[in-house]
């Protein structure tokens, strides 16, 4: 079932993209459960929900980008979801062994870094924007358990080590970046210098690893860091990398010469939804760089974020493309998962809102 129109079709505006942001926020609204959580994964096809285990990573990403909602409309429902699934985040939190922390426990088991970067950059989003309810020292706690992860070289642990738990060496592209910008993030609201200096220690440690590999990964999160970093610690070599970073990522991009519902989506193989909107908030956070630094590479970049635009909006669900669905209204606002599958995860929702509001923003 094909319900979604060709990404050339798209004529793109501010307007549009904005109200596209606020119709997938009205979908979060819609699929938020009396305790805070949200209905994970939702087959709009069979207007039913997915089992699969919830995953609080996403749904501490999914919070920013509602706080990003908020910011843009002021529209207190936005802030009141956030502050709902604020209360669900919260009860995933536990007391560390040691070191005035806490670490957050997913619904599998594990303690990963990209819980506590998250659910850090969550708490800081409600001091900033909802502070009669925020919880200051619980984000300090969560701070401290990022910095106690962090290994003398800049590098972190993925996981926070519990008893009777596998031992395993995971590793995530994504986990390092969601902890620096959880720091970055708390030290633009206490100026608390060894935040920054933590975070400029694993920016470092980061770039040296990535100039080793023989292609550049395609590393969103990181440059999201490294822009907000940047704003407080401007240092050039930061700015040049999340830049080639762009570069890396744009390389992967299909253009209106290859098949027309590919382009400004992302390969190997048909595009997915996900990668093409996060992707895209690592290309505006390089955008905003390149711009600082008068590189010319910053009208390429915004190409590139056009094109991605065009693919996103193609890929959420309106009045005008749901109608075969058995459910229409249910589904409205969310995003497929891409070209072959109609499920919607809170993540896909989480990352085009955003995407879409930072491409608003900063090239419209």
């Amino acid at each position: 079932m094909s319900v979604v129109r060709s990404a050339s079709a798209q004529t793109i505006t501010r307007t549009k993209l904005i109200s596209a942001a606020k119709a997938g926020g009205d979908y979060l609204i819609r699929m938020q459960k009396a305790d805070g959580s949200f209905l994970y994964y939702y087959n709009p096809a069979r207007d039913h929900e997915e089992p699969r285990t919830y995953n609080i990573v996403r749904h501490a990403g999914t919070i920013l980008s509602i706080f990003d909602l908020y910011e843009t409309t002021h529209d207190t429902r936005y802030l009141e979801c956030a502050r709902r699934a604020i209360v669900f985040l919260k009860t995933r939190f536990r007391v560390a062994r040691s070191g005035n922390a806490d670490y957050v426990l997913d619904f599998d088991g594990k303690a990963k870094l990209g819980a506590l970067g998250l659910s850090l950059a969550a708490l800081a989003g409600q001091l900033r924007f909802d502070s009669t309810f925020a919880d200051a020292k619980r984000a300090t706690r969560l701070a401290n358990m990022i910095l106690a992860m962090q290994r003398k070289d800049g590098s972190f642990e993925m996981r926070y080590r519990l008893p009777d738990t596998d031992d395993d060496e995971f590793e995530s592209l994504y986990y390092p970046g969601e902890a620096l910008l959880g720091l970055i993030r708390l030290f633009k609201l206490n100026d608390d210098r060894k935040l920054l200096e933590a975070a400029n220690r694993g920016i470092e440690f980061l770039i040296e690893s990535q100039q080793k590999m023989s292609r550049l990964p395609p590393d969103a999160w990181l440059m999201q860091a490294i822009d907000e970093v940047y704003s407080k610690s401007p240092r050039k070599n930061f700015g040049l990398h999340a830049i080639a970073l762009a570069e890396s990522v744009m390389a992967g991009q299909y253009d209106e010469a290859e098949e027309p519902e590919y382009a400004g989506g992302f390969g190997p193989g048909p595009p997915r939804t996900t990668p093409a909107a996060s992707r895209a908030e690592g290309l505006v956070s390089a955008y905003r760089l390149a711009r600082s630094i008068a590189d010319s590479r910053a009208s390429r970049i915004a190409t590139s974020l056009k094109a991605c635009a065009r693919f996103q909006l193609a890929q959420q669900f309106t009045p005008e493309n749901a109608r075969s669905l058995p459910n229409p209204a249910r589904a409205m606002g969310g995003f497929r998962e891409s070209l072959t599958s109609l499920r919607v995860r809170i993540d896909f929702v989480q990352h085009n809102i955003s995407a879409l509001l930072s491409i608003a923003e900063t090239i419209y």
